[in-house]
């Protein structure tokens, strides 16, 4: 057993000479150096984050170079996705860039979701009570955009089968107090 773990010792050894001893430029083909400014991984600084959904709407992708437009877009769409979720305080920072020592670049957004934001009161204006039925967004809910969206369009559809072609627009009046909104649909 003695013997074994000599001969790792010595193993390990070597190799690591070996390594050493290498010219500069061949060390560098054993590795995986980096160009200079190629993203190495893009992180997300926060807790409790919907993760998959937020990569799935980054456009910077690992082995790519930097480029500021694409974060620029990234930290927008990672806000507008919180938001749409209902989380209507969101806020993200821009873009954190660590650089390695071979110039590869890690990118950290540092993310603040805030409160989920949950519907208080639903209010209709423009349209007749017996329409407004249609409307199924109720006190409680999560205040997501895709839940707003689908009683706005609940309506104006309602209004359209009947004759009474409007267009049908949002209100919301957040209160960050109490992470509630107030929504109004209005018929014009």
């Amino acid at each position: 057993m003695r013997a074994i773990v000599v001969l790792c010792i010595c193993v390990a050894t070597a190799a690591g000479v070996w390594m050493h001893e290498l010219p500069e430029g061949e060390a560098e083909a054993q590795g995986h150096a980096s160009r200079p400014e190629e993203v190495q991984s893009v992180a997300f600084d926060g807790r409790d984050l919907p993760v998959a959904e937020l990569r799935s709407v980054l456009t910077t992708r690992t082995g790519e170079l930097l480029d500021g437009d694409k974060l620029a877009a990234d930290r927008a769409g990672l806000e507008a996705t919180l938001v749409a979720r209902g989380f209507l305080e969101a806020r993200v920072d821009a873009a954190q860039i660590m650089f390695d020592a071979s110039g590869g670049a890690f990118v950290t957004f540092a993310i603040k979701p805030g409160a989920e934001f949950h519907v208080r009161g639903v209010r209709v204006v423009g349209a007749a009570e017996r329409d407004t039925g249609i409307v199924t967004l109720a006190k409680g809910a999560v205040a997501s955009a895709d839940r707003v969206e689908r009683a706005r369009d609940a309506l104006a559809t309602r209004l359209r089968v009947r004759g009474k072609a409007r267009a049908v627009a949002v209100t919301l009046a957040p209160d960050a107090e109490t992470a509630s909104v107030d929504v109004v649909l209005s018929a014009n």
